[in-house]
């Protein structure tokens, strides 16, 4: 007893240790220890599951593969979140079964807050699709739930945990195969009623493969018989049917082991070597005076209007300024990132010398990198405003806002070490925020909202950005002017028009579409042309845009042609 009291002394020692383990700037420096080799986060794990919570997980499973196989060969809608919703009941029964065996789990750690909050946003994304019909966003949400999901299931709290246990399913999908199949072994060893049955289901079907097989070889009529009834199954028939069920059922049992499994403890990295003063505040001030430069220009540009002589002379329009700097900009704010990551790390720890000369010069870079993000933003805004909304232009201009919320989150927290540890939970869940906002705004819905705000001020309709939009998009464009209105509908019109589509694949933006439609169907026509339509004739025969007129104040270098 006094033995084992001293072990979980010691271990609750090393938990406490980890959670105190020292942050800086951007966070803590926690590793991930995944290893076996380190005894001391050394676990008990189970070999297998309990029969009852297998039992569960096994029918879950199969309802999820036999779900989505006869469901995801039609658009994404509440299918999907329904497969979630299995997966997670798994991991629930496998979590609960685990938790009430007789084995000891030592190190597992009861899901907090912070596994909640992952766990609600994987359902949250995976019930996007019920809302909206961007059907090229639903990729990037799903792949957004099962990250968020896997994260709940293994927890973290360091950057390395944050950025890749989100794999952490993936990872699991073998041995969840072979946890499964270790606990079909387990109950086929014992004696039980399960396993009589399953001897029973072995015995019917050799018996029913034998002497059907020989009927089906003396009869004809038997043998067609025979190929109509397995016919149906026949995986040959419908691969990629057969496949995503598969898939739904190998995830699940990931899903199911992974929520068994005790979540490893993180420990600490070993720090590198400290540097100098002089080695990393020389680097920082030369950094902070080339931005300094670059926000000066910025604001020359945008408010004085100082840099139209030298965009003469270089015989660029404003157009193309706004346009050539924006991602270098957006690669600029992510190495500015990864420099006060690294500063950071071989930095001065707080308490030392030179740890509020370093915190002032990082808070510097981090504030000049805030104006670098709004001048890219600025420089988008002015291109859009040119040319339209694309589903690029809004992917990068995502992007672009969340890596200024990670610069406002380092600023908000660099000082305080408690609020620091935090940090790469926030930052990960300041993406899900920016990302789920951007399913429930609906890119094809802004794209459209643009181009209609763009008719209006200039007359023109930039087809190129408008067609192929999904049914989010019809609110917006029922409101263009003939025939451009109908050209754009009729595609989605026709759609929406299919008779046989299932409930499960519909959302509430399609029921919307169909009821506008309904009310003003799109007139026939010959489809779009791929052009802009300008109010005047003298579009005729042009193939590529020009602006629009100039706005007021602008000169006429500002708004000459531009290039897409």
């Amino acid at each position: 007893m006094t033995r084992d009291h001293d072990d979980r002394d010691d271990h609750e020692a090393l938990g406490d240790r980890d959670d105190r383990d020292d942050h800086d700037v951007l966070g803590d420096r926690d590793g991930l220890d995944d290893h076996a080799g380190h005894k001391s986060h050394e676990v008990l794990r189970h070999d297998a599951p309990p029969p009852r919570a297998l039992a569960a997980v096994l029918v879950l499973a199969v309802a999820a593969g036999a779900w989505s196989a006869t469901t995801f060969h039609d658009a994404m809608g509440a299918n999907l979140l329904i497969a979630s919703v299995l997966a997670a009941l798994a991991a629930v029964a496998s979590r609960v079964g685990v938790a009430g065996g007789a084995s000891v789990v030592l190190g597992r750690r009861a899901p907090g807050g912070w596994g909640l909050v992952w766990a609600l946003a994987a359902l949250a994304f995976a019930a996007l699709p019920t809302l909206r019909d961007d059907s090229w966003l639903h990729i990037y949400t799903t792949i957004a739930a099962l990250g968020f999901g896997s994260l709940a299931l293994a927890g973290g709290v360091g950057w390395r945990a944050v950025l890749t246990r989100p794999f952490a399913l993936l990872r699991a999908l073998k041995p969840g195969i072979t946890w499964a199949a270790r606990g079909v072994g387990t109950i086929a060893a014992r004696r039980t009623p399960v396993r009589s049955l399953a001897w029973a289901l072995v015995g019917t079907v050799t018996v029913l493969a034998v002497f059907g097989g020989l009927f089906a070889a003396a009869d004809a009529v038997v043998a067609a018989m025979a190929d109509d009834a397995f016919g149906a199954v026949d995986p040959g028939r419908e691969p990629v049917a057969y496949t995503t069920g598969t898939a739904a059922f190998v995830l699940v049992l990931a899903t199911a082991h992974l929520a068994a499994r005790p979540r490893t403890v993180e420990h600490v990295a070993r720090r590198g070597r400290i540097l100098r003063v002089v080695e990393w505040a020389l680097p920082l001030v030369v950094l902070n005076a080339v931005f300094a430069v670059f926000v000066y220009v910025q604001i020359a540009v945008v408010v004085f209007d100082g840099y139209q002589e030298v965009l003469a002379r270089k015989g660029i329009n404003y157009a193309d300024y706004a346009r050539q700097g924006f991602f270098v900009l957006l690669v600029v704010t992510a190495l500015t990132l990864a420099v006060v990551a690294m500063a950071s790390r071989f930095g001065p720890r707080r308490g030392a010398p030179g740890r509020r000369l370093f915190e002032a010069l990082s808070g510097t870079l981090c504030v000049l990198a805030l104006a670098v993000v709004a001048a890219a933003l600025h420089r988008l805004e002015l291109y859009v405003e040119y040319s339209g909304l694309t589903r690029l232009r809004i992917c990068a201009a995502t992007l672009e806002l969340w890596l200024g919320v990670l610069l406002v989150l380092v600023l908000a927290t660099g000082p305080w070490e408690r609020a620091a540890r935090q940090l790469p939970r926030l930052a990960g869940a300041a993406g899900a925020v920016i990302l789920f906002g951007l399913g429930l705004a609906s890119p094809d819905q802004l794209i459209a909202r643009v181009g209609v705000e763009r008719q209006r001020d200039t007359g023109v309709v930039d087809v190129r950005d408008l067609d192929g939009l999904s049914a989010d998009a019809v609110p917006w464009l029922d409101r263009l002017p003939e025939p451009q209105r109908s050209c754009l509908l009729r595609p989605i019109a026709a759609d929406l028009s299919r008779s046989d589509e299932p409930w499960y694949a519909g959302n509430a933006a399609r029921e919307r579409a169909r009821d506008l439609l309904a009310e003003r169907p799109p007139r026939p026509g010959p489809p779009c042309e791929e052009r802009e339509y300008r109010p005047t004739s003298s579009h005729q025969g042009r193939d590529r845009p020009t602006a629009g007129p100039c706005r007021r104040g602008q000169t006429e270098a500002r708004c000459a042609p531009v290039p897409r």
